[in-house]
């Protein structure tokens, strides 16, 4: 299937700062789960996440280093999550899904 992309005119565009896009959002109370949340990316979306009040659930293989990466941002927790290691995907899942009931429940 070839399906064409049309403009959706959101307002925001190639040079629009993540801070841009999360201006005047209020995120208090809210749990938020980050992949890769503390690099790259994920690391910035953590940040600005963050800014907005939310709190960060960032599932990682090395916790010492994703401890240390987002040792400046605030409301962030890490959690001991291997994708490779079946037993550590359930655990981390389980713990995911219940920080994900609690933000629902906020």
């Amino acid at each position: 299937m070839n399906t064409q992309q049309r403009p959706i005119h959101s307002g925001f565009g190639e040079t629009t700062t993540a801070d841009k896009v999360i201006r005047g959002r209020d995120l208090n109370g809210k749990v938020v789960i980050v992949t890769g949340g503390h690099s790259g990316i994920g690391l910035e979306t953590t940040r600005v996440l963050s800014t907005a009040g939310a709190t960060i659930v960032i599932g990682a293989r090395d916790l010492a280093k994703a401890r240390q990466a987002v040792s400046q941002i605030k409301n962030v927790e890490i959690y001991q999550l291997d994708l490779a290691e079946s037993a550590s995907d359930n655990c981390g899942r389980l713990r995911l899904y219940r920080l994900w009931r609690r933000g629902r429940a906020a």
